[in-house]
């Protein structure tokens, strides 16, 4: 039995999209560990697999048609009917279908999280930034005593 080119188109898809949640994995790992130097490369690697995603979903869709793919319209949209395939190309694509929702469910996830964090830390930075301007004309040092004081040029403002 040959491939199907809708098998073919489906496993090429899946495996890009395996790719991509290794990069989303990867960008979580730096997001947590704050090692912030690689986020960039990840953003534009990012724009790279969602070109190369949005092109390969639409053959899929292309060939769904041409194949007569019918899918569920509930949750996970299993594959129902495929008119036009052979009888027996039809679980192989099943499956990679199956297995592809699950990998974009995956991927979504992922990107969701990725998303938390980021939010997480712009929140954080702007904290923190505040808490800086706010105290920018305020200095910590200490007594003769070793004591902290608070002090702005000019006076002391209170001990701490």
């Amino acid at each position: 039995m040959t491939t199907p080119p809708l098998l073919s188109a489906l496993q090429h898809e899946l495996e890009q999209l395996m790719r991509f949640i290794d990069l989303l994995e990867r960008e979580q790992n730096a997001l947590i560990a704050n090692t912030l130097a690689e986020l960039e490369d990840f953003a534009k690697q990012k724009a790279g697999y969602a070109q190369t995603l949005e092109s390969l979903a639409k053959e899929r869709r292309r060939l769904f048609e041409v194949n007569g793919v019918e899918l569920s319209p509930d949750p996970p949209h299993p594959l129902l009917k495929a008119r036009f395939l052979p009888d027996d190309a039809v679980p192989a694509v099943a499956l990679c279908w199956q297995q592809l929702m699950q990998a974009a469910r995956q991927a979504s996830a992922f990107n969701e999280t990725n998303g938390h964090l980021i939010d997480t830390r712009q929140q954080q930075n702007q904290q923190l930034m505040a808490l800086l301007q706010s105290s920018q004309n305020s200095t910590l040092s200490y007594d003769a005593y070793g004591q902290p004081r608070l002090s702005r040029p000019g006076g002391l403002i209170s001990k701490v």
